[in-house]
């Protein structure tokens, strides 16, 4: 399975990334994990994908090129890139939301890591305890 793992710039939550995509694992071997470049998360993603035998397609943005739109824009081509069967998401902001929503609106699954437990802390596109597994596609399938 093909997963694009994404979270907001500043996200830095090693231990739930992790049980995140353990989670996953456990339901549905990962082969590709497709992500961002995170400062913060891209060590920890890239070293669980090595530790599983998955291969790893980084994504960063080019910050010369596109300046402030850099992340939004490096966002829409890994999405249309990268081909992923779902989408697992950790908490982020706009430009998180965003992908969210072309996601879905692409009818790739989205699926939501836990967030922090505190009142009223919540995303609107990836809230708590939130899946948003319809799909128009089929089940993930091996892609090659």
């Amino acid at each position: 399975m093909r997963v694009l793992i994404c979270a907001g710039r500043n996200y830095a939550d090693n231990h739930r990334c992790r049980q995140a995509l353990d989670a996953l694992q456990r339901q549905q071997p990962i082969r590709v994990l497709i992500h961002g470049g995170s400062q913060h998360l891209g060590g920890e993603i890239e070293g669980w994908a090595r530790e599983q035998g998955a291969d790893i397609v980084r994504y960063p943005p080019n910050w010369q090129l596109h300046g402030k739109l850099a992340e939004r824009l490096r966002n829409v081509f890994m999405l249309r890139d990268s081909r992923p069967d779902l989408v697992l998401a950790l908490p982020g902001g706009d430009d998180t939301e965003e992908l969210l929503a072309r996601a879905r609106g692409s009818g790739i699954p989205v699926i939501c890591g836990r967030q922090p437990r505190t009142a009223g802390a919540h995303s609107p596109g990836c809230q708590a305890g939130q899946n948003s597994t319809h799909s128009s596609r089929p089940p993930a399938q091996e892609r090659h």
